[in-house]
């Protein structure tokens, strides 16, 4: 919640993150470097350890970016990793291959029909045809799921899957393809699925999160209220009168340590004004103040950086430390 000062941590984050995890579908993204793959992974850790039936997804990913988190590769089919909590790679050769199975029932045809060059090729060449038979899996596994998070790829790319629903509606005038689209949509478009956008205190990245989240507005793609995550966030430490010191110190002839001291302020100064500046945009733009996360650290090791992502937000929703696994 904001006060006088600026942005600051509160209860709010706690009510928006509680929201978040009774959600049915989370469909995480953001722009490269952002965090977004930390951020799902430790939303569905969080849902598992409160006990939701989860299943942490990635997307068509030939180098899965789990595998360094959970210690193994996620599999083309789900597998429990912890408690509650799955781990697949929605590969779409596994995916449309369940499709198929729908209509034609024996295993053995199916494989004969992928592997039939005209088939492969037509598949190969159908604009949005990958991003199809991939959401089509993707609605058969929320179904099937208290909790899905998908680690979706990165903005401008999330967009584009998700968008392809809009124009297949255009192609197939029939048939079961329109069915699975029109499932698709409908499971985009409900209140229990939410897009969770990670930002950073940057002008680029919040200006790529805004135009985003606009286009997936105007797409009629978000289902539930959006939120964001500021990542990286340095919270107000410094009062008006230190700013107006470290302003006036800087412009003199200092010595080396002195010299050091100030720059530091000076630099934790830029970073606080950063996000007060970041979170005023976001605020206006999203449905929910943006929910602020300090710099993980953990030297940049993704098991230690999920680890701290998910004791700060568990702390928001009354999860400890102790009850999260590894950790």
């Amino acid at each position: 919640m904001r006060d006088g000062n600026g942005p600051s941590a509160g209860a709010g984050d706690g009510v928006s993150v509680a929201s978040l995890l009774d959600s049915r579908l989370l469909l995480v993204t953001g722009k490269g470097g952002t965090g977004k793959t930390s951020f799902s992974a430790a939303l569905a850790l969080l849902g598992a350890v409160k006990g939701r039936r989860t299943l942490l997804c990635e997307v068509d990913n030939h180098r899965p970016s789990m595998a360094a988190i959970f210690g193994h590769p996620p599999g083309l089919r789900p597998e429990e990793v912890l408690p509650n909590l799955d781990l697949v790679n929605v590969h779409w050769d596994v995916a449309i291959a369940d499709y198929i199975e729908r209509y034609v029932p024996a295993r053995r045809l199916v494989t004969r029909i992928l592997k039939n060059k005209l088939v492969r090729r037509f598949i190969d060449f159908t604009p949005g045809g990958r991003e199809l038979f991939i959401l089509s899996r993707l609605t058969d596994f929320a179904a099937d799921y208290e909790l899905m998070v998908v680690d979706m790829q990165a903005s401008g790319h999330a967009f584009s899957m998700l968008d392809i629903t809009r124009s297949a509606l255009g192609v197939f005038r029939s048939g079961p393809m329109l069915k699975r689209v029109r499932a698709m949509i409908d499971t985009l478009q409900a209140p229990d699925t939410r897009m969770v956008f990670v930002s950073l205190p940057e002008e680029m990245v919040v200006n790529e999160t805004i135009e985003t989240r606009d286009r997936m507005v105007r797409g009629n793609l978000i289902g539930g209220p959006p939120l964001v995550f500021l990542n990286r966030a340095t919270l107000p430490s410094l009062t008006e009168g230190e700013r107006s010191l470290i302003a006036r110190l800087s412009e003199q002839d200092l010595e080396p340590l002195a010299r050091e001291f100030v720059r530091a302020g000076f630099w934790e100064d830029t970073l606080e004004q950063a996000t007060a500046a970041a979170y005023e945009r976001l605020a206006e733009v999203f449905p929910e103040p943006p929910v602020l996360i300090p710099p993980a650290g953990a030297g940049g090791v993704p098991r230690l950086v999920v680890a701290r992502i998910a004791v700060h937000l568990g702390r928001m929703v009354g999860v400890t430390r102790r009850e999260l696994p590894w950790i």
